[in-house]
């Protein structure tokens, strides 16, 4: 209680009350939190009206979330493609082993068969197989035998050595790139010879019956070869093929009709400059960066190939393709490539990561450390290089003690 004067003079005794401070300070705060809502969604509402949702934007913020928005989409559409790949191609892999391995299953038919990686291994595709296309890459000592109709005619084989294909029935066409050793082909009957596409495949031979004939031609130019005309002398004919509009290949009779002579070798090209050398092959090492980074490695490989045979002094590239024999489980052609990196430019680190990331994987921890090190020297501020080398290590120490 406290004492109130009043005007009598009289002192009497009220009852005092202690202020609420706190709530009133907790209304005010929820108040000012309406006030700031209230604008923010005006604000947001006039924005949406006058289209500058989040803010006014200059030029090059435009053009940056324009280019995003395209890359967004354009990754999309990649992943859908390979999606949409994997939906129409089976891939198998095999080693080496005794017997025919059969390559007939339900779930192919409609489908485009790819044997990829095989080694010392016999196929046969049975009668009614309901195989779309047939493609072959990276196989060696490989047999094979095709007894089905394809859907579309059409074998391709890439990066083979040491290959025997047999076919049963005829084909429209075959495709022979990268081929540089043994690939022999034979028909069943002369007539069953269609066009044969070929470059940089040496070794290539076309047969039937008891016939053989070397139609193989080293280097960049492209050549087709296909039955001769009646009264011919050579069996076959070969020559460098021609690109027309939308860059198909043009025919014999074709080029006869326009007046173009179908020499067996190809005219020199023009010398490229080093600068547009330079850039085309960038041009073809960013087409396999983006397969690259869409898991694409096969795809990716042959791109960086591409870049190769435009300029093979760009170590970066075979640091590229290095990286995709890796992924494909090719650990001597990305010792080959990391190596020939090194060669190229000995200050380049992923050169020699790669290089002892592959040696190490084929058990040869001793040459694998030595190349770390040189990776180490270059990039010490990677941290994966030091774990790489204490793990060759211990793997060094595990293979001497158990030798």
């Amino acid at each position: 209680l406290k004492p109130v004067a009043l005007k009598s003079g009289s002192p009497i005794c009220v009852a005092g009350t202690m202020t609420n401070y706190a709530s009133w300070e907790a209304k005010a705060t929820a108040l000012a939190r309406e006030v700031d809502e209230a604008e923010e969604k005006e604000k947001a509402e006039n924005d949406k009206a006058l289209g500058i949702e989040g803010g006014l934007k200059g030029p090059p913020t435009l053009q940056a979330e324009q280019q995003m928005r395209e890359l967004d989409d354009h990754s999309k559409r990649r992943k859908d493609f390979i999606e949409w790949s994997r939906d129409r191609e089976i891939s198998v892999t095999h080693s080496a082993q005794e017997g025919t391995i059969e390559l007939s299953d339900a779930e192919w038919k409609g489908k485009a068969l790819r044997i990829h990686g095989s080694k010392d291994v016999s196929y046969i595709i049975p009668a009614g197989a309901g195989v779309v296309k047939l493609m072959l890459d990276s196989c060696c000592g490989v047999r094979l035998t095709v007894q089905a109709s394809l859907l579309t005619s059409t074998i391709e084989l890439y990066k083979c050595r040491d290959l025997e294909l047999e076919l049963e029935q005829s084909l429209g066409t075959l495709q022979v790139d990268e081929c540089v050793d043994s690939v022999r082909v034979r028909y069943a009957e002369r007539d069953h010879v269609g066009k044969v596409y070929h470059q940089n495949s040496a070794g290539l031979q076309i047969g039937w019956a008891s016939e053989w004939h070397s139609v193989g031609r080293s280097g960049a130019a492209q050549f087709c070869s296909g039955l001769s005309e009646a009264g011919s002398r050579e069996a076959l004919d070969t020559y460098p093929v021609i690109r027309g509009e939308g860059e198909y290949p043009v025919d014999k009779e074709q080029l006869r009709k326009a007046g173009i002579c179908t020499q067996a070798e190809p005219e020199a090209e023009a010398e490229i400059s080093s600068e547009e050398r330079r850039r085309l092959c960038e041009e073809k090492r960013n087409e396999g960066n983006e397969m690259f980074r869409a898991n694409d490695f096969m795809q990716a490989a042959m791109r960086y190939t591409e870049a190769i045979a435009i300029d093979s002094e760009v170590a970066a590239v075979w640091a590229n393709r290095a990286q995709c024999w890796m992924k494909l489980g090719d650990h001597e052609k990305a010792l080959a490539d990391a190596t020939r990196c090194t060669e190229v430019d000995a200050t380049n680190p992923k050169g020699w990561f790669r290089k002892g990331v592959s040696l190490h994987a084929m058990k040869r921890y001793p040459e694998a450390i030595a190349a770390l090190v040189e990776a180490e020297k270059l990039e010490p501020n990677n941290k994966q290089v030091p774990e790489a080398i204490k793990m060759a290590q211990l793997m060094a120490r595990k293979q001497a003690a158990n030798a």
